[in-house]
């Protein structure tokens, strides 16, 4: 654990002996830890110079461990300090890279990137990139590492301060798990909308790159064009705000009894699958559920509303307050 902040597998199990103990000579270290005594010593000098221990007077030499919410936190600013600079360094030497690119050739202002990996490295990068807003149309097929890490925002935004706002195509939600995994982006603050059809795949972020999919259909996600500022990196921005203006906010599975009209959970589910325009086919495989126990309680439902068609129970179960859309603020993108 205290690898990042540059201590050693020695100098970790040496200053966790001294952490819960009393001081400790190196032999006494040797036989508490099970370290050799040349690692030891080594490691001691290292926490010695990171200010994690101190050497006490008298022979044979002690050593003590210092107060560790002290000293970690002079080591964590440190490495945070180091993190800035490196941070900055790279982005000066971003643009470098990119005006000499442009200076040679005027086809530099993109880059076709390719196999599977590297599209998904390279997604991901430019969701760590961004630092005020991260935009992007997803549908099938997806990319992901080869270390099996999404490319998405909860996994790579974390917890910084940056805008995220995605469509999606309609069938994202009956891919296997696809509505729980859009539910999960949801809850990490992701901004969701969706259109029945995505016109293409893509990943902003804030105005400095954009990944598309080399091919206009791809089956496999195995090859990308990085669009760097320019023209084309402009209208991919234009042809975001115009479809996100368009596109239906998601409905969560979220829901209010009124009147005695109480909804259970897998109701409450159904309403707002169906409310995004799927079939009963792709509901029961979202819930995991027969098709014909699906289409039962989907005519139960309308019933019950006494609504004539698919849509108009969307329309009559949120004017009766048993399911709301999620308020998704109108914002320029930054």
């Amino acid at each position: 654990m205290l690898e990042v902040l540059g201590v050693d597998f020695w100098g970790e199990g040496a200053y966790l002996a001294l952490v819960d103990g009393a001081p400790l000579t190196v032999d006494e270290l040797a036989s508490r830890t099970g370290i050799d005594h040349d690692s030891l010593k080594g490691a001691l000098v290292r926490l010695e110079d990171r200010g994690l221990v101190a050497r006490m007077p008298g022979r044979p030499a002690r050593y003590t461990a210092l107060p560790p919410d002290h000293a970690l936190e002079v080591l964590l600013l440190a490495r945070e300090r180091d993190i800035q600079r490196v941070r900055a360094l790279a982005q000066q030497l971003a643009e470098r890279h990119r005006k000499a690119r442009v200076g040679r050739d005027s086809a530099s202002l993109i880059e076709v990137i390719t196999g599977p990996d590297g599209v998904a490295r390279c997604g991901q990068q430019l969701f760590r990139r961004a630092e005020r807003e991260i935009r992007g149309i997803d549908a099938p097929p997806y990319a992901q590492a080869s270390d099996g890490e999404r490319v998405n925002s909860s996994v790579n935004i974390g917890g910084r301060r940056v805008r995220s706002r995605f469509i999606h195509a309609h069938r994202a939600l009956v891919t296997s798990g696809g509505a729980q995994r859009i539910e999960e982006d949801i809850a990490a603050g992701e901004e969701v909308r969706f259109l029945p059809e995505a016109p293409m795949k893509m990943i902003l972020a804030d105005d400095q790159a954009g990944l598309i999919p080399l091919l206009a259909t791809p089956q496999v996600l195995d090859s990308c064009i990085l669009v760097y500022p320019s023209a084309l990196l402009d209208a991919l921005s234009t042809l975001f705000e115009t479809l996100w203006r368009h596109a239906q906010p998601f409905i969560p599975e979220q829901a209010t009894a009124r009147g005695g009209e109480a909804l259970g959970d897998e109701e409450r589910r159904i309403i707002a699958l169906l409310a995004m325009g799927l079939s009963d086919e792709a509901i029961a495989r979202q819930l995991g559920i027969g098709h014909r126990t699906i289409q039962r309680r989907v005519q139960a439902l309308l019933q019950r509303l006494g609504a004539t068609s698919r849509f108009q129970a969307g329309v009559l179960a949120a004017s009766r307050g048993w399911w709301k859309p999620a308020e998704q603020p109108e914002q320029q993108a930054g």
